[in-house]
């Protein structure tokens, strides 16, 4: 229900530290929030300070973190040697997180999981066991650059839409529940 995305930063020592953002994580979501809001090493190394985040705000403040605003154990910016570390180890994941964010070089980029129909297409050579659909994640480009990009910023349709679900859930008289929204505990008022 929420398009997920992973943001890194390149560090001096060339190390890269990374956050896992679950809503918006589109190019004109995410991706417009960053190059709009966070375009400068020292805007964007904020984003890190408290770990994985629900979605991004045009200010740390209006930001939605995990740990700072829902109450979560903190889950820490992860860490990795060098850019390609975190790359491979993000392989598999194509089908969880759909975009790549990272800022080096004083800008963003993204990469975003991408795949291809092997029967459609012809391969060099089979794929081991009739996989149907290969997945990877395409080589970063800046954000304004992607395919995607239309440069107009879609204002955190999926939030909004999990606040419209709440309210609906409330009017429909649920709300002695308590509804669970992007994990937690369920807890039943019975």
């Amino acid at each position: 229900m929420s398009t997920r995305s992973h943001i890194n930063i390149v560090l001096p020592d060339k190390s890269v530290k990374s956050i896992y953002v679950h809503s918006d994580g589109y190019p004109d979501g995410v991706g417009h929030c960053l190059i709009n809001n966070y375009n400068s090493y020292k805007k964007a190394i904020e984003l890190f300070n408290y770990g994985d985040a629900s979605y991004l705000g045009d200010t740390i403040n209006e930001c939605s973190f995990y740990h700072r605003d829902w109450k979560r154990n903190l889950d820490k910016a992860r860490m990795y040697k060098n850019e390609w570390l975190y790359m491979h180890a993000m392989r598999g994941e194509e089908w969880h997180i759909e975009y790549i964010y990272i800022f080096k070089e004083g800008r963003w980029f993204i990469s975003s999981g991408e795949s291809i129909d092997t029967k459609e297409n012809s391969l060099p050579m089979k794929i081991y066991d009739g996989v149907e659909r290969l997945s990877y994640y395409s080589e970063f480009v800046p954000v304004e650059e992607h395919r995607k990009f239309s440069g107009k910023t879609s204002d955190h349709t999926e939030v909004k839409m999990l606040g419209q679900l709440m309210k609906m859930f409330k009017d429909a008289g649920f709300e002695s529940d308590q509804v669970q929204i992007q994990g937690g505990k369920l807890k039943k008022s019975n």
